[in-house]
């Protein structure tokens, strides 16, 4: 089962204790993705844009791909080669009731006027948190990248000074997985990942974050997404909605109700266990779980009902157990 917990107090100082957290953020150029489709609707508007990442990070020379009809997008300020460079500080909001951010965003400036091959050339490009820009008069578009989140805003450059802002509405995921009895599990034991809550028409998920650090916090777009938290190698799976608030930092708790089971082939009860058997687990319904080989393996169940199917030198033995959770335990099936 899982918990979130939306906390009231201000994202921002969650993000000031939380300062090592940060190193879960991706790269700009990973997480920019699909920018030409953003800027096409970015042309049509003027406000800023919050997206999420898509497919295509841009190529090597700087430029981003957009869709190759631009008949419908409305014709951009081409930039003055002869106006002298205009300068602008940029900087990033979480929403616009909260200040500017000082750490951790990345920003790339581009032109609003698609090239002949329909990229978009990158104008300017920045780790500072607050950059400052010099750009000749005319229209660009701005994309804030801090954490997992992405906005954008147009810039329409004139002939004095600007400070523009890029509201990202962005707020924090924080994961954390649980062993039946409370206690949390290490990042070693547990693979945690963070998908769109849409699908497509194939029932896929697109995947924002994979392997995600258990208690670090991700910066992402407000919105729904899906989480998965998978425990061991077996079926030991959580999977659930959770929903990101502007500003704030959701902490998502994931319970397993799995125990660790050991099993052995033995010639009889409390006997030494042989080697070079092949073991398959499986369901009630006969559907394997896991399969696997040696003389001691080790998974993590579910807890629930099992049938367990061990081979040795060409003769098969099995045995009917149940797990209950967080009960670890030895399964001894006899050679007889």
């Amino acid at each position: 089962m899982n918990r979130y917990l939306p906390l009231l107090a201000s994202f921002a100082l969650c993000l000031a204790l939380l300062v090592p957290s940060l190193a879960v953020a991706q790269s700009a150029d990973d997480t920019v993705r699909a920018v030409g489709e953003m800027l096409q609707g970015v042309m049509g508007n003027s406000d800023d844009t919050a997206t999420e990442p898509e497919e295509d990070p841009g190529n090597a020379d700087g430029e981003v791909s957009g869709p190759a009809d631009s008949s419908n997008v409305p014709a951009a300020q081409v930039p003055s080669a002869d106006a002298p460079p205009v300068p602008g500080r940029l900087y990033a909001r979480l929403t616009k009731d909260e200040g500017a951010l000082g750490s951790g965003v990345r920003w790339r400036v581009y032109s609003a006027k698609p090239e002949a091959d329909g990229s978009y050339r990158t104008i300017a490009a920045s780790d500072e948190p607050q950059p400052v820009i010099s750009v000749v008069p005319g229209e660009y578009v701005a994309v804030a990248v801090f954490g997992h989140a992405v906005a954008s805003r147009k810039l329409t450059v004139e002939s004095t000074p600007f400070r523009e802002a890029v509201t990202l509405n962005a707020g924090g995921l924080r994961l954390t997985s649980l062993k039946a009895d409370g206690s949390s599990l290490s990042a070693r034991a547990v693979k945690l990942a963070v998908y769109s809550a849409e699908q497509d028409e194939f029932g896929q998920r697109k995947l924002i974050v994979d392997n995600a650090q258990p208690g670090r916090v991700i910066v992402l777009n407000a919105g729904s997404y899906h989480i998965v938290s998978q425990y061991g190698d077996a079926n030991s799976a959580v999977q659930d909605n959770v929903k990101v608030e502007p500003a704030q930092l959701t902490d998502a708790r994931i319970s397993h109700n799995a125990a660790q089971i050991t099993f052995k082939l033995v010639n009889e009860t409390g006997g030494e266990a042989l080697a070079n058997t092949s073991w398959s687990i499986r369901t009630p319904a006969g559907d394997v779980v896991k399969e696997s080989f040696g003389a001691f393996p080790t998974h993590i169940l579910a807890a629930g009902d099992y049938s367990v199917i061990a081979r040795h030198e060409d003769r098969i033995f099995n045995r009917e157990f149940s797990v209950a959770p967080g009960l670890s335990q030895e399964v001894e099936v006899v050679a007889q």
